[in-house]
């Protein structure tokens, strides 16, 4: 049997970063949202036991074992009473390491996919817990639509849809490691202060407070990376609802009310290439697993 997982990209429309926590990671607050650009993963079964990755295209992402899909298929099996085994294709359309979540999303389906092609019945909760280990966007993924994510940004809570708004994402020419921006922040320009009204907006609804949406990251992106401001300003240009770097970057986006208005942004835009999409809704994003026949 084959099995077929397709599975979106995210921004974050607000990302506050309160502080260092014991465990070293930092502490977050972060309003996540599924968009319209898509990874596609195929899955068989194979009788060794072994875990096989094929990239397309191949220099899209290391197929090796530092990848998360081959992460999340070995952790999965751990959990099983037999050892997995499985030929994994994964299709790639979500630029890497642009703040989009490509491989979280990645992980979430491949342990969505192997716990049916597998036959383990696992409690939702305990696929949380796997994702969780896994990297601290793969939660969301299995919570799709928008979500409200805590502590490393791991603990999502669903928020009701958001409107029928749309995004331009300008990815940036160079991937941007996590990691390089975390050990780059200044403490110092942390202020540990939660923003209120988007607490009240997470626990209220209503209309998102664009003005108070803020990526604590953004500053220290910029500074290390410039083109990234500069592409913030083009975008800012448009008038969007809202313009930000999404997660660590390197993408920026920009949100528009319709998709007349994104489509008329993203020609403006054109010389950067730009990717259009809408937002989706939970119904929309749910990592849906089918039969591939042949």
């Amino acid at each position: 049997m084959r099995l077929r997982v397709r599975c979106p990209a995210k921004v974050n429309l607000h990302l506050e970063v309160l502080g260092k926590r014991n465990d070293g990671y930092h502490e977050l607050r972060t309003v996540l949202a599924a968009v319209g650009i898509w990874d596609d993963l195929l899955f068989e079964t194979v009788p060794t036991g072994t875990v096989e990755l094929t990239v397309e295209p191949t220099d899209a992402a290391p197929a090796g074992p530092d990848n998360l899909v081959v992460k999340a298929a070995r952790a999965l099996a751990s959990m099983g009473d037999r050892t997995g085994g499985a030929h994994i294709v994964l299709r790639k359309a979500i630029p890497v390491a642009g703040g989009l979540g490509g491989g979280s999303a990645d992980a979430a389906a491949t342990l969505v996919a192997l716990a049916r092609l597998w036959n383990l019945r696992r409690e939702p909760h305990e696929l949380v817990s796997v994702a969780a280990g896994l990297g601290a966007d793969v939660p969301f993924f299995l919570v799709g639509g928008a979500g409200w994510g805590v502590g490393r940004g791991s603990e999502v809570s669903p928020l009701a849809d958001l409107p029928a708004w749309w995004v331009v994402l300008l990815p940036g020419p160079q991937p941007i490691p996590t990691a390089d921006v975390y050990r780059a922040l200044d403490p110092r320009a942390l202020d540990g202060k939660a923003d209120c009204e988007i607490y009240q907006w997470v626990e209220k609804g209503g209309e998102l407070p664009f003005g108070r949406c803020r990526n604590d990251l953004q500053p220290t992106v910029v500074k290390l990376w410039p083109e990234v401001g500069e592409r913030l300003e083009r975008v800012s240009v448009t008038e969007p609802l809202l313009a930000m770097l999404s997660g660590s970057g390197g993408t920026v986006f920009g949100l528009y009310r319709d998709e007349r208005d994104a489509r008329r942004a993203a020609a403006i835009l054109a010389a950067f290439r730009p990717l259009v999409a809408p937002l989706l809704s939970r119904e929309a994003s749910l990592l849906r697993v089918s039969a591939v026949e042949g």
